[in-house]
């Protein structure tokens, strides 16, 4: 696969993972933060260069990480 291909896979898979809040919190701002963080990730691919994409993927499981272990 092309560097252009895996780097979309990364970023379906990382919102995908951000639309899917851990564990059976359904608390409705840990919700609505993860579907914001998935649409800034979005939003960014759509209007960045492509080649940026990656980082965008790595800004999503970034904030994704610190939202875990703020609720652990």
């Amino acid at each position: 696969m092309s560097t252009e291909v895996n780097d979309l896979r990364a970023l379906l898979e990382a919102v995908c993972d951000a639309l899917t809040v851990p564990g059976e919190d359904l608390d409705r701002r840990r919700i609505y933060d993860r579907a914001m963080w998935a649409r800034t990730t979005i939003r960014g691919a759509l209007d960045e260069a492509p080649e940026d994409v990656a980082w965008n993927v790595g800004y999503l499981r970034r904030k994704m990480l610190e939202e875990e272990a703020r609720n652990v």
